[in-house]
């Protein structure tokens, strides 16, 4: 398994490994409406373009790989985390930590002291486990269920 920076040819294989884990895991925490909706967005026969676009605007965004395909994705902002995936075939191997943990790291290099995350219902116990906490009750995110939590770096979080 290697992890490194995304390319633009993998906007697609990324893409659909979100539309699959997220059907996956996740389906039921919203409506069946902004469900469809949050597919859709990142569906790369619709969207390919614009998810192209997305991607390239994200300044930080790693990719896990494994025999040349696209495993896991995380991205988002310093200081603000927008998407963990892991195809679920890959679930507790490390690799979701290990994508975070590159995240963490690019954000300290960036002189950043927390990260902030909406994550999944389904993906709670895995931030609390890398130490994230929670900073408010389920918030309800365009019509999906989330978690808001926050994570404070210091030099031996990674």
């Amino acid at each position: 398994m290697r992890i490194r920076t995304i390319n633009p040819e993998d906007v697609e294989s990324v893409s659909l490994l979100i539309m699959k884990t997220y059907r996956d895991f996740n389906y039921e925490e919203g409506t069946v409406e902004d469900t469809i909706a949050y597919l859709e967005a990142y569906n790369p026969k619709i969207n390919l373009s614009n998810l192209r676009e997305r991607f390239k605007r994200t300044p930080i965004c790693y990719v896990a790989t494994e025999m040349d395909t696209v495993i896991g994705i995380v991205r988002g902002f310093p200081g603000r985390l927008i998407n963990l995936f892991v195809d679920g075939k890959h679930h507790r191997r490390g690799i979701g930590r290990k994508l975070l943990n590159r995240f963490e790291l690019h954000c300290q290099t960036e002189d950043q002291e927390t990260i902030k995350a909406n994550v999944s219902i389904y993906s709670i116990p895995f931030y609390e486990m890398n130490g994230y906490k929670k900073t408010t009750g389920i918030r309800n995110q365009k019509g999906l269920k989330v978690q808001p939590m926050r994570k404070r770096l210091t030099s031996s979080s990674t």
